[in-house]
């Protein structure tokens, strides 16, 4: 069995929430950048190329911080399998536990999904 104590798990539990904040500040904050470059630019007569070009930058880093995001949520499920394989298992820190038995493993591609349908 795992050991951790109720404190570290508290901690991560903590940071795992402000990771989560921090990510979708900073997806907010790029779509609103991408709104000020259009209206900032729409009639500044710059040649739609360099504006796609522009935007395209934009685009690709928005995406690498969703892409980053869905990485933490991953992160995320395999917390909650070794917490759930830990001492811990019990300790409910107020932070996203996932639904009951939604993981299988710590692999986010496997989840209860497909076995829940086949029980309804």
């Amino acid at each position: 069995m795992i050991q951790l104590t109720e404190g570290a798990g508290q901690v991560i539990a903590a940071d795992m929430v402000t990771v989560f904040h921090s990510t979708d500040d900073a997806l907010l904050n790029s779509a609103r950048l991408t709104v000020s470059v259009l209206e900032g630019t729409a009639q500044s007569g710059m040649h739609p190329r360099i504006k796609q070009k522009l935007l395209q930058s934009m685009s690709t880093g928005y995406g690498k911080i969703l892409e980053g995001r869905k990485d933490m949520i991953d992160a995320h499920s395999q917390m909650i399998v070794i917490q759930r394989l830990s001492n811990i298992a019990t300790v409910n820190y107020g932070c996203w536990g996932g639904p009951q038995k939604f993981f299988i493993d710590a692999s986010a591609s496997k989840t209860l999904t497909a076995v829940a349908r086949q029980e309804a």
